[in-house]
């Protein structure tokens, strides 16, 4: 393991340890599991695979997908605006990709 990466993975584990005890303290609300929390096995690698190889089509609209599906469950009602989201997300990852 890198040193950036022991240093991410130290901070990690330091946020989340504080989050853990300030839900014992009642100083803060937390539950591991929210409403929608599945859809973070969309959107973790979706971003990894962004930060690690940049901005293209299909890390783009898995991306998407999993915020849409998040802010759902989060009661935010998108229903007919994913299509419209997915082109304008293709069209900007078709403008700027590298070739």
């Amino acid at each position: 393991m890198n040193d950036n990466n022991r240093k991410l993975a130290g901070f990690l584990l330091i946020l989340l340890g504080a989050i853990f005890l300030f839900d014992r303290l009642n100083i803060i609300q937390f539950s591991l599991f929210f409403e929608g929390w599945w859809t973070l096995f969309l959107i973790v690698p979706a971003v990894v695979q962004i930060s690690k190889h940049g901005l293209n089509t299909g890390n783009a609209i898995l991306l998407v997908i999993g915020v849409f599906f998040l802010l759902d469950a989060q009661g935010f009602s998108l229903q007919g605006y994913l299509l419209p989201a997915i082109l304008v997300l293709v069209g900007i990852v078709v403008l700027f990709r590298k070739n």
